[in-house]
Order: structure tokens, then sequence, then C-alpha cells
């Protein structure tokens, strides 16, 4: 489909809305949709993704906010007529021939009311436009509008075009300012990774990934001390219990040493004898970690298991507490001595069952491992887009 996403203003300016526009536009480029951004001050942001910029829409431009003027003193007239005609002739050359058109807050926001006008002429005459609707000046009381034939597109609901609400509540509030409800109500989602800002490998990962699992980081070489096969037998552990989670291992063995090589393959086997091979990933056999690699795996992890035999210190207990995530470690010291706050600790002649039993339950009953969880899962921007918006644009066609 060809789509256009129309707003005042683009990337680089940082507020919900452009956050949301760059967000949309990328997740339709990579759904192999034709995407344009039509604004009134922004720059391209990806190479894949056409922004024009539009001086007559531009909210800040003289021709604008002389309409605008007019418009609020109540009597419209040679600026606002004119500025309606240049951007008809601008925007029916632009968004006649798109498939589907996303208007962000232009028709239910008064900034720029003679693009409102000329949206709305388009859609009578056969665009097809969603408004997407994050705002309603008519129903905020930040807001003293004007009561008059042109302030009062933005109070009502217009036949021809489809409106999207970002949250129940705006969804109600156009209820009541238009006595119509809303096409569909669509949450603005999260990219994690772009949040984050995660390498492309690790948010590659990570979108591999069942989004309810618990994702945990073992950060070690693959060395007989780690134990990393008691990690496992914890791993299969929660799984058996109902608590879905994978393992990230960060290290390499080392392949000039026949017996590091040896224990590799050993470990692999034993996932396999638990049929848990797809839940447990060595990621330096996926890509190099380094340093940027590491703090990425960190950023993008739920908690770490570390259930070593043997440590020097126990670095990545420290690594993990600044990334703030839940720690579950071998009681050991000098693990014992360093610990932060807040760290579940397990002997390491607990069975792996018992171990299993006592990180499910304390993940289940930390509120802020659980809030963070649930906020991920449900606003997951991909999973919106692909449940939500690509079905929306779908219907259209």
């Amino acid at each position: 489909m060809q789509i256009g996403l129309i707003h005042y203003t683009s990337w680089p300016t940082v507020g919900g809305v452009e956050v949301i526009i760059r967000q949309q536009a990328g997740l339709m480029a990579k759904a192999g949709h034709e995407v344009s951004v039509i604004c009134g001050s922004g720059r391209q942001f990806s190479p894949n993704i056409k922004t024009v910029v539009l001086e007559d829409l531009n909210i800040s431009s003289r021709a604008v906010t002389a309409a605008q003027a007019e418009i609020w003193n109540g009597y419209p007239t040679a600026a606002y007529f004119d500025l309606v005609q240049k951007l008809r002739d601008q925007m029916t050359a632009l968004l006649q021939g798109m498939d589907c058109v996303v208007a962000h807050n232009l028709m239910t926001m008064p900034f720029h009311l003679a693009a409102t006008q000329v949206l709305i002429e388009l859609a009578e005459s056969g665009t097809k436009i969603l408004a997407w609707t994050h705002d309603l000046a008519a129903s905020n009381q930040d807001y003293s509008l004007p009561r008059n034939n042109i302030v009062d597109m933005v109070r009502e609901k217009h036949s021809s075009i489809r409106y999207i609400a970002v949250s129940q509540t705006r969804a109600n509030e156009f209820q009541e300012l238009t006595g119509h409800s809303v096409e569909a109500t669509i949450p603005n989602g999260l990219d994690l990774a772009t949040v984050l800002g995660l390498t492309p490998e690790v948010e590659g990962l990570v979108n591999q990934l069942d989004t309810q699992a618990t994702v945990f980081l073992y950060p070690a070489r693959i060395l007989p001390r780690k134990n990393l096969g008691f990690a496992i037998q914890i791993l299969n552990a929660l799984n058996e219990l109902g608590h879905d989670a994978y393992l990230l291992i960060t290290g390499a063995a080392n392949e000039y040493n026949a017996g590091a090589q040896a224990h590799l393959s050993g470990l692999k086997q034993q996932a396999a004898d638990l049929a848990i091979t797809d839940r447990i990933i060595w990621v330096n056999e996926r890509f190099q970690v380094d340093e940027e690699q590491l703090r990425s795996l960190y950023l993008a992890a739920d908690a770490l298991l570390f259930s070593t035999r043997q440590e020097g210190f126990g670095l990545p207990l420290l690594e993990a507490a600044a990334f703030r995530l839940p720690i579950f470690c071998s009681d050991i010291e000098p693990l014992r001595s360093n610990l932060p706050d807040n760290v579940v600790k397990f002997d390491l002649r607990s069975s792996p069952r018992n171990i299993g039993e006592t990180i499910s339950k304390a993940l289940r009953t930390d509120v802020a491992f659980a809030s963070r969880k649930r906020l991920l899962m449900n606003y997951s921007a991909q999973t919106l887009y692909r449940e939500k918006i690509e079905p929306l644009l779908r219907s259209l066609s």
C-alpha cells in the first residue's frame, strides 16, 4: 500500500506524536508498504521513508499564523482562503494517489484549520483518511475555542473519515463530544529496541523470543567452574513449573582447547536431553559479544542467573545491579560478601526444582518486575502493529 502520515511536525522534533509517527512509519515500511511522512517541519529519518516538508503546513509560518488569526477573530478572509487553496493544490497532488492517509491530530486539534478543511474535502472526494486521535482540544479545558463554522470542524465527526483513539479515555471524550464512537482504540506502542538503544543483533535476537517468557542472562565464558549445567537444570525446572523462560549465555568456549569444546558439546547434549534446546541461546555463536553487545543484553534481559561454583569476585552481580535486574545467584563466597540488596541466593546443594520454585515465586511477587513485563507485553509496538494496525490498513484496501 501507499501510505501517508501527516502531522504539523516530524523528527527531529521530539514529542509523543512525533515518536509514534516515526514508529508507525518504520513498522509500515518493514511490512512492505511505501510510506511518506508529510509535515510542516522535519527531516528524513530513514532512507526508505520519504519525508515531504510543506511550508504551508508549518504552524509557525506567516501564512498559517495570519490565517489562524482571522479564524480566531471570526472573520476568515483572504489569508485563510488563499492558504486553503494552496494546500488544496499541494495535498491533492500528494495524497490522492495514496491508499491511506493517517492524519495525526489534525482532525481534532485547532492549530492548522486550513489543513483540517482540506483533509475533510479530500476524504469527501474519496481519499481514505484515518484520524489518529491523540488529543481533543474541544474536550480539554486548557483550550478556549471560539464558536464558528471553521473551528467547529474539530468538534465534529466527519462521516467520510475513520477515527482512531489512542486510549479509552480519548474514545470516551470523542463519544461525549460528537455523539459517535471511534472506529477503534489502539494504544501507543513501545518500541523497546529504540527506547533502550539495543544493537541490531540483540534486537533481532529478542524479537525471536516469546514476549511472555522470562529472559535470564548468564554473562560468562563456557568453563566448568561456571556451573552452566546447573543453570540449564534450573531453567528446565522453571519451564516444567509453567514459568516460561529462556537463558542467554554470552561467552564462548576456548576454540583451541579440546576439553572446552567437549564441555560445550556436553552442555548442548544436556539441553537436548531435557528438550529445551530452543530455550538456551548461545549468544556468541550468533554474534561476537563485545562491550556494546553486552550492555544491550543486560538492557534486554529480565533477570540475572548466576549459578557459578567459584569466583574471584563476581562482577556480573554489580553489573546486573547497575541495570536494575533481579539477581539469582549461588550462595558462595565471595558473592555473599559483595551482594547488592534484594538478591535471591540459592544453595548449590538444593535441587534445581526447589531453586526454580524459589525464583518463580520471587519474580511473581516482584511488583516492579511484574509491572514491567506486563507493560512490555501489552504495549509492544510490534505486537500492536501486527494485531491491530496492519489489519486496519488492510481493511481499507
